[in-house]
């Protein structure tokens, strides 16, 4: 609003000295024409100055909410994909451990059993084998923390033949499972 009022006045100063260089013109006073041409180009100049310095502090503004808008949308989008790689590492680790979170021991692999899939489960380990060879025996899995302290173990008999194929669940009675912060071992039992 002050701007606009200070731009009412100038205009109104710079048509005043118009008018005055008018008048000095027609009565031939030299010093009132002389003076007024210069208030009028003073005035006329310091208009000019005002109204571009206002026009550009509005495109500033309307470009500074047009980037704040945007900013706001890519934001929006930033956070959109955050929550989306937050939510997929989520069910990642509740549907299942990656091969690091699982260590099979040369044993389970030369009695021919093939470790498919794992899944954390309420106090427990559920792991989906392939039997390449008939297995009876006892397989102990046992959990450890991230600072390889062991946590606990649990242990499964299990009868198979070779092309058997399904889920074991490996119950840590006492909840001492590693959870997802920790890893497996898998072994034989000696």
């Amino acid at each position: 609003m002050g701007t606009i009022l200070l731009i009412f006045f100038t205009s109104l100063l710079t048509l005043a000295a118009l008018i005055l260089t008018i008048v000095g013109a027609v009565k031939n006073n030299k010093k009132l024409m002389f003076g007024a041409i210069a208030g009028f180009f003073v005035l006329g100049v310091a208009t000019a100055l005002i109204i571009l310095c206002s026009v550009k502090s509005f495109f500033d503004s309307v470009t500074s909410e047009i980037v704040t808008d945007e900013m706001s949308e890519v934001s929006e989008n930033g956070a959109k994909v955050a929550g989306k790689v937050i939510r997929g590492t989520l069910t990642g680790v509740i549907d299942g451990l990656d091969s690091e979170s699982m260590r099979v021991d040369s044993s389970v692999v030369q009695a021919g059993i093939v470790v498919n899939h794992c899944e954390n489960v309420y106090n427990g380990l559920s792991i989906y084998f392939d039997f390449t060879k008939d297995f009876d025996g006892v397989l102990t899995l046992y959990a450890y923390d991230a600072s390889d302290k062991k946590q606990g173990f649990a242990q499964d008999s299990i009868h198979a033949k070779a092309g058997d194929e399904g889920v074991h669940v490996f119950d840590f009675k006492d909840g001492d499972n590693s959870g997802f912060s920790g890893y497996y071992t898998l072994t034989i039992k000696p």
